[in-house]
């Protein structure tokens, strides 16, 4: 049963009813397979086999095979437009908002969907809860990556979107929860790669052993494509889209630097001083400026070494007191002859004692498209 969710423009809503797409396929006798589809709400329901109804009378015949479940063609069909229209969700359980990274996605992007619980429920009481997306290609469901945050911040990885809408609905115990609405537009042109592209060639988060005590360095580099040092690159410093500005821990004191500066070895360095938000985690993400570069993503601190993470990173009995404060090293190398920008996470060198926990990145999937256009 495939359902096609309309869903809301907007990050909360309340009760309304649903207007549902209901496709069958199959369930006839070999040789003489159904195929139905139904369309309920807004003033009625028609069903067909063998073919195609709509509440607007519109019908034809068609095709399935058995085996691979082959449909079509269907000549005539006219069904209903892929739509993403308002379908208002009261979230019950959560009082649900979503947050997006990035808030203006392009296909071949991955996108981060964070649900945030609006009552207060905990990370420790948050229930199991499923996220939904449909885009006209189809229905994808999602658990979530971690669970993050004392105010808990589900987190889901939604890979490779397409372009055009998505319709987001989250489900807890099968019932509704919460719905949103995203579109995804087509990717704008960018710096040239003329002269090649900077490639990630190492985003490491530093392990237990290598971590200072109340660490929270980020070491860079920017190499030429011989391996020398470029001395004065400049690395691009930017927040995920997903941050909430006013509630960084340490923001008044600490201002998140816009960039770092090379020295004449072409290593530089600055401190990641801001682990949370209201809005999860926060994600820094580096890339050399005015130039076609990859992005380095993951780059974050806040990993908490306490009882809710079932673990510790560090052995036990440790000296080290890291308490969330990771540190990471990003190198960039010029590729002359690269034809690709990517989102390169980090290597999660710093959790091998733990499960890993993927934040503002699919785990199976890179994100990537062509050098020249845009991030």
């Amino acid at each position: 049963m495939l359902h096609l969710l309309q869903s809301s423009p907007s990050i909360r809503r309340a009760g309304a009813a649903l207007v549902l797409l209901s496709v069958r396929c199959g369930g006839g006798p070999a040789g003489d397979p159904s195929f139905g589809v139904s369309v309920s709400g807004g003033g009625g329901t028609a069903t067909a086999t063998g073919g195609v109804t709509t509440s607007g009378g519109t019908h034809a015949t068609g095709s399935v095979t058995t085996g691979s479940v082959t449909t079509g063609p269907f000549p005539d069909v006219a069904l209903p437009p892929f739509a993403c229209e308002p379908v208002p969700a009261a979230s019950p359980v959560l009082d649900a908002e979503f947050i997006f990274d990035p808030a203006e996605p392009h296909p071949g992007d991955t996108l981060t969907v964070i649900v945030r619980a609006g009552n207060g429920t905990g990370r420790t009481e948050a229930p199991p809860m499923t996220l939904e997306v449909t885009s006209a290609a189809g229905i994808t469901p999602f658990e979530p990556q971690t669970i993050e945050g004392g105010t808990a911040l589900y987190y889901y990885e939604v890979p490779n979107v397409p372009e055009g809408d998505l319709c987001l609905r989250t489900t807890i115990d099968g019932a509704l929860e919460a719905s949103a609405k995203i579109t995804v537009t087509e990717r704008p042109p960018g710096l040239p790669a003329d002269a090649g592209v900077f490639k990630v060639i190492s985003n490491h988060q530093w392990t237990c052993e290598e971590q200072p005590t109340n660490g929270n360095e980020v070491h860079v580099e920017v190499l030429d494509e011989n391996g020398v040092g470029i001395p004065g690159a400049v690395v691009q410093i930017r927040p995920s889209d997903a941050t909430d500005f006013p509630t960084i821990y340490n923001g008044d004191t600490e201002p998140i630097p816009a960039t770092v500066v090379t020295g004449d070895d072409g290593k530089g360095t600055f401190f990641n001083y801001w682990p949370i938000s209201d809005h999860g985690l926060l994600v820094l993400e580096l890339r050399v400026a005015q130039a076609a570069s990859d992005i380095a993503t993951e780059i974050t601190t806040g990993w908490w070494e306490d009882d809710l993470m079932g673990c510790s990173f560090c052995a036990p009995g440790s000296a080290k007191n890291v308490w969330g404060h990771w540190s990471h090293t990003v190198v960039f190398q010029k590729d002359p002859a690269a034809t690709e920008v990517c989102r390169v996470p980090t290597d999660h060198a710093g959790m091998a004692a733990c499960t890993v926990r993927h934040i503002h990145h699919h785990p199976d999937f890179e994100a990537c498209w062509p050098a020249g256009l845009a991030p």
